[in-house]
């Protein structure tokens, strides 16, 4: 095999799975239970929608409206139920219908943008009910709403209006319908400076009138005439339809609006629905997805790093690398300290060189023979300025703590050469050594 038999011995990481084979299962098994879960929610239709039990066009309990929206249907007359922009469906003859308006800050002022239609039925509040358990759609327990209620819906267009509610008879003195409805007690009606009675008593009005300019609104105190529990009556379905006759055009509309009720489609830019519940469980999917994507692709950041450069062979490549391993420590100065010392000493084996002598009486021994030989270089010389090459400041293990202290390194290299050029003159003869350095 060729390579390096170490790195052949180390494991491959190109193999090895990110993940272990439980972990994937158990992420795959959660977002299959995720995706399910989105998806009930998403097809569970709209929150307070068609099987709403209050009084809007949307509820078949005793107290909504789609009663009275179906009637007119068959009678082919066209029906909207509206949940955004009222106003913008209006054609001419169109007539609108508020009907028993939610009591809030935000619905008065939608309500009195509505109330600048040309026609308006506005039908004052009278039922609340609970929703029954049993049976989808249907009402528990039905009660009358605080007076209050009603009379805050006809504040809107009468300021000075009064809502009253009579448990007696009702003897209609005004009925410009000429349908006599047919309400159960307590009959809810109203009073007003501004209100010219359509269909009234002398305790208060059932429908009253006001026009400003070219405007026209109608206001129904009491809703039993048109509620799906007020249509089963004698007389309450015939005077619905008359109170929307006498307001509707020939070819005109009539335009429930749902808003008042909570039904609003309010259009938003695809960016912002994948935040909102429930796709914003499918947003959360995605980047789930991709974090796990990246965490199992990435293995950097940034540029690639560089390869090594390989190790050479031969021996002039193995002291190449040497060469560089001493310069990355800083070790020169002992480097050649040693190779100085080591040179004498194998100079005087060569030569044989009396074993009895000092270190002193060996140094003045090789030059008394260097000198004889004709050696240019002084070992003397040369030992003492190896000596002196150590670095005169505290070593610190760092290569950057050791380049204060070193010597000079061309100082360094030269004290090789002299040594090296000493041992061949001494050795060889200065004749044989002179082309060799």
């Amino acid at each position: 095999m060729n390579g390096d038999p170490a790195l052949a011995s180390k494991p491959s990481l190109a193999g090895e799975p990110v993940f272990s084979r439980r972990l994937l299962v158990a992420w795959i098994v959660g977002a299959v239970i995720v995706f399910a879960i989105s998806l009930y929610f998403m097809g569970g239709g709209e929150l307070g929608g068609p099987d709403s039990v209050g009084p809007s066009t949307f509820s078949r309990s005793a107290i909504g409206h789609a009663g009275i929206a179906d009637v007119l249907a068959q009678l082919a007359i066209p029906v909207v139920k509206s949940r955004s922009s009222s106003l913008e469906k209006l054609s001419p003859g169109s007539v609108l219908v508020i009907a028993e308006p939610r009591r809030s800050g935000q619905a008065e002022d939608a309500i009195r943008t509505l109330l600048k239609a040309p026609m308006v039925l506005l039908v004052l509040p009278k039922w609340t009910g609970q929703p029954s358990e049993q049976k989808p759609g249907w009402l528990s327990i039905v009660g009358e709403r605080a007076p209050l209620d009603a009379q805050w819906a006809l504040s809107l267009i009468a300021t000075r209006g009064e809502v009253v509610r009579e448990k007696g008879a009702i003897q209609w003195s005004t009925n410009s319908l000429q349908i006599k409805p047919t309400i159960d007690s307590p009959v809810q009606l109203m009073r007003g400076d501004r209100l010219r009675p359509i269909v009234g008593a002398t305790q208060g009005m059932l429908v009253g009138e006001i026009r400003d300019r070219d405007r026209k609104v109608w206001v129904l105190a009491d809703p039993d005439i048109i509620s799906n529990h007020g249509l089963a009556q004698a007389g309450n379905a015939a005077a619905a339809l008359a109170v929307i006759a006498a307001l509707r055009g020939r070819d005109g509309s009539v335009i429930f609006d749902e808003t008042v009720h909570g039904f609003v489609v309010r259009p938003v830019s695809p960016f912002l629905l994948l935040f909102r519940f429930p796709f914003v469980v499918a947003t959360v999917q995605g980047l789930i997805a991709v974090a796990l994507l990246l965490w199992a692709t990435l293995g950097r950041f940034g540029a690639p790093q560089t390869a090594p450069t390989p190790l050479s062979a031969g021996r002039e490549g193995l002291l190449q690398n040497m060469a560089k391993l001493v310069e990355f420590t800083g070790h020169q100065d002992v480097v050649v300290r040693r190779y100085v010392e080591e040179t004498v000493r194998d100079v005087a084996v060569s030569l044989h060189a009396p074993r009895e002598l000092s270190h002193a009486g060996l140094i003045a021994w090789l030059q008394r023979v260097g000198l004889a030989r004709g050696a240019t270089i002084d070992c003397e010389a040369v030992l003492r300025e190896a000596a002196d090459s150590r670095p005169t400041g505290p070593r610190v293990r760092g290569r950057e703590a050791w380049g204060a202290g070193r010597r000079n390194p061309s100082k360094l290299v030269r004290l090789a050469r002299d040594i090296h050029q000493w041992r061949g003159e001494i050795v060889d003869g200065r004749s044989r050594h002179s082309g060799d350095h």
